[in-house]
C-alpha cells in the first residue's frame, strides 16, 4: 500500500470524513497530511508507526512500505519491498496461530 492506500484506510476504519480529522486523530499537522496527499512527503518511520498502530497491523509492514515508497533506486524499493512482504507473511502466520485467548502468539510444540 501507499501513504495515501493507508490514510484513506485509516479514514474508512475509523469512519471519519475529513482530512482535518484524521490529522487530528493520528496527532499530525494538516499539513503534513496535505503533503503526504500530495506526494511531497511520504511517512517517516514514526509516522508509519502511528498509522500502523491505527489501523491495527503490523507495523514493519507499513515502515517497510513507507521505506519503499522514499527509495532512491530501483533495488532499494525491491529490497524494502521484499522485507515487507516477508513482514506480512510472518504477522498472518502468527495471526493464525492464535487463538484469541492466549496471551502468547504462537503454539508450543
Amino acid at each position: 500500500m501507499t501513504t495515501i492506500e493507508y490514510l484513506d484506510a485509516v479514514k474508512a476504519a475509523k469512519g471519519l470524513t475529513s482530512d482535518y480529522q484524521l490529522a487530528k486523530l493520528l496527532g499530525f499537522p494538516l499539513s503534513s497530511v496535505s503533503s503526504y496527499r500530495t506526494g511531497r512527503r511520504f511517512f517517516d518511520d514514526e509516522a508509519a508507526l502511528t498509522v500502523a498502530l491505527a489501523l491495527g497491523v503490523n507495523p514493519l509492514v507499513v515502515i517497510a512500505a513507507a521505506n519503499a515508497e522514499r527509495a532512491k533506486t530501483d533495488e532499494q524499493k525491491a529490497r524494502w519491498t521484499g522485507l515487507m512482504e516477508k513482514f506480512s507473511a510472518s504477522f498472518n502466520t502468527l495471526l493464525s496461530q492464535w487463538d484469541g485467548r492466549e496471551r502468547r502468539a504462537f503454539a508450543r510444540g
